[in-house]
This record gives structure tokens, sequence and C-alpha cells, in this order.
């Protein structure tokens, strides 16, 4: 479970956090309930009943939040007919069992806040909270005003008092209702259901960031291969035509038509290693800036410690290609929120020079299982050329760390095995 729990990313873990203070006010809502009886007069039997009743309402807006608040991330269709009913009318016994629970619930409100205003505050309150990713804000003020309303007119009705200091005392309790439940349902069913969506839009936007700047890499890369092949290919092709119409002639240019298309494809092929050597040899400093750059583009905070200078080019190359393959591991694998990229150099006493790269991201890593690893397996094959290796693991912190070594004195100087 706390592995699972550690897989979460970051706006997983916020959402959880989130729905379940969503839940809050409900169980809130019965704890009053329950101070309520404890300060009041009651009437056991109908005091089970007005129990019972509170705590299937409280259960019915809690599922009706979990729909409103999907619906409102546009995540599920808009709640059923029969849930808000089944809501409104639990909402409606409950201030009924209510009236048969509390003997001052009937009693005339003079100057004091009424039972039954309580009650329909307590009831009232919870389903507007759950109405409220629903509602547009016109509409949710209705539901607030008509609450107090109808709250008001039955602590009026129960007290036979609309004037004087009665109806002072019902037009204050009206004023509450509204400010406390307006406000109340403003805070809880509409700021986090918002910034719920504000959150999962941001996740959205990094993440397309981060699949455009790799989109953009492979164009780059595909743009600079077609100008260096695309032109000798088709002179490949017409000389090879060519030469195979003379053949077919007897003519004896056709072996120098053939000797011209090797030079050619001789050509092609050293231009375009020097393309995929620019590409593959850069230098480790500037690979370990560029993964710098990519990553808090994404929105992560990268740290990177050690200096590559002085280290061989061909180390250099091999290093580069690890932190490429790791920031794009990172980017694609997981949902972390900060790297480290430690580059140091192991001198122990008897033991060749090596040279260590340790990428510490803060998520564990979620496998593709399309590629079945094969980018890391390309990277250990690389550096085992050069008497190196790469591992992976998962430190107690729950964090995923990539590790190459490698000897500092490079290809030349590496003892044959």
């Amino acid at each position: 479970m706390w592995r699972r729990w550690n897989e979460l990313g970051g706006p997983e873990r916020y959402e959880f956090w989130s729905r379940a203070g969503l839940y809050v006010p409900f169980a809130v809502a019965l704890v009053f309930d329950l101070s309520l009886a404890r300060a009041q007069q009651v009437r056991v039997p109908g005091l089970v009943v007005f129990l019972l009743l509170s705590a299937g309402q409280a259960g019915a807006c809690a599922v009706l939040m979990h729909a409103s608040v999907s619906r409102y991330l546009a995540r599920g269709p808009a709640p059923r007919r029969w849930l808000v009913a089944a809501a409104i009318a639990l909402t409606a016994a409950g201030v009924l069992a209510g009236a048969a629970a509390f003997p001052a619930f009937t009693r005339p409100p003079g100057t004091a806040f009424p039972v039954s205003m309580l009650v329909a505050m307590l009831l009232g309150g919870t389903l507007t909270v759950a109405l409220a990713p629903l509602l547009r804000t016109r509409a949710l003020l209705a539901v607030v005003l008509v609450g107090a309303a109808a709250a008001s007119g039955m602590s009026a009705s129960i007290g036979r008092a609309g004037v004087g200091a009665h109806g002072q005392g019902l037009a204050g309790s009206f004023l509450i209702y509204v400010f406390s439940i307006g406000a109340f349902a403003v805070l809880i069913g509409r700021v986090s259901p918002g910034q719920l969506r504000v959150m999962w839009e941001l996740d959205r936007s990094r993440t397309a960031h981060a699949r455009l700047s790799v989109a953009e890499e492979r164009l780059r890369f595909a743009r600079d291969l077609h100008d260096v092949l695309g032109r000798n290919l088709s002179l490949i092709a017409v000389q090879s035509e060519l030469a195979a119409e003379l053949a077919r002639r007897g003519d004896q240019d056709a072996a120098g038509q053939m000797l011209q298309v090797r030079q050619v494809a001789h050509e092609s092929l050293r231009e375009m290693r020097a393309v995929v050597s620019g590409y593959r040899t850069a230098d480790l400093g500037t690979e370990l800036a560029g993964a710098q750059d990519v990553l808090r583009s994404a929105g992560m905070s990268c740290r990177v410690i050690g200096d590559a200078a002085g280290l061989p080019a061909d180390v250099q190359a091999a290093l580069g290609w690890v932190v490429r393959e790791g920031t794009t591991n990172i980017i694609r694998h997981s949902d972390a929120t900060a790297c480290t990229i430690e580059l140091g150099i192991l001198d122990a006493p008897g033991a060749p020079r090596a040279v260590t790269l340790t990428m510490d991201n803060d998520r564990v890593h979620t496998p593709d299982t399309g590629s079945a690893g094969s980018g890391l397996a390309g990277l250990g094959e690389r550096l085992a050329a050069l008497g190196g290796s790469i591992t992976t693991g998962h430190p107690p912190n729950g964090h995923f760390r990539l590790e190459a070594s490698m000897p500092a004195c490079g290809a030349a100087e590496t003892p044959a095995p």
C-alpha cells in the first residue's frame, strides 16, 4: 500500500487530499447534530429517527459531491436525477424529524437563535455544498436565498411571530443563514474543485510542453538527415538506373557509372556519420546544462553537482548519452518534482580512477511495457564497451536512482579484459 502511495504523482496526491477535505463538512454536520442533541431536550424515539436521517442525508450528499466534482472536472456525467431528488428528500425529512426530536423546535423563537433554524442550517448547508460544483453563481445564490427564506418562514410559522422583536430575530436568522451557508458553499464547493481543475490543466500543459520538446528535437534531427541524404540518395538512384541501362547495351561506361555510385554512397555515409557524430558526441557540460533547462521547463527543480572539465572526449560522449536517456525517462515515465544530477571522480588507493554519474529524482518510475527498457539496455552496452556499467534502483526514501560508472581514463587507456 505504501509503495502504491509513493508511485502516485503530485497531482494525484493533491486531488486525494482535496477530495478528502470536501467530505469533511458532512462528518462535521453529524458531529453538530450530536452536539445539538446533547444541548437540547430531546424525545428519544424522534432523536433516533433524526440521527438516522441525518446520517443518510450526509451520505447521500457525499455521493452527490463526488459526482458533482467529477462532472466539474469533466470526468463523468452529471449526477443522476434520483440522487439529487434523494438528497433533497432526505434533507426535508431530516428537518421534519428534527421537529419531532426537539421539543424546543416548535417553541416561539423570541430573540434567541431558534432550534429550527439550526437544524435547517445543518441539513440545508450540506445539501447546498454538495450542489455547489454543479450550479452557476446565480443558481447557487438562488438556492441559498430560497433555503434561508424557507428556514425563516418555517421558524415564523412555528413561533407565530412575524413582527416586532420576533420579526427582527427572524430577519437576523435569515441574514446569518445567507452569509454563513453562502460563504461555506463557495469556499468548500467552488474554490477547492476550481483549484483541482487549474492544477490538472497545469499538469497537462507541462506534459504537452515536454512532448513538444521531444518532437522538436526529432524533427530537427530528421531535417538534418534529410538535407544530408536526400540529394545523394536521389543521385544514387539516377546513376544506378543509368548504369543498368548501359550494362544492358553492353556499354563499357557502366562500370564507371557504378564506381561513381559507390563514391556517392561513401560520401553519403561519411556525411551521415558526421551528422550523427555531432548529435552523439556533444560536450557533457552542454548536456548537463540542456538537461537542467529541459527539466525546469517541465516544471521540475534540477540541481547539477560536479564539473565535466578534464574528462576525455569518449567518456564525455558516453556520459552525455546517459544524461539524455535519464532525462527522457524522467519526463516520460515519472511525475518527478525534483532531480539531482551528480558527477564525481572516485580515486581509491590501488584502483584505477573512475567517474560516476548519478541521476536521482523523487518519484518512482512507471515502466514502459512497450519499450521494455531498450534505452537503458543500449546504454549498458555502450558503457560496457568502455569498461563501465549502469545500474538503477529505488533507495529507501522512495526515489528513483540511475547510476553510471566507468574508468576516467577513457577508451584509449582502458585495459583489455
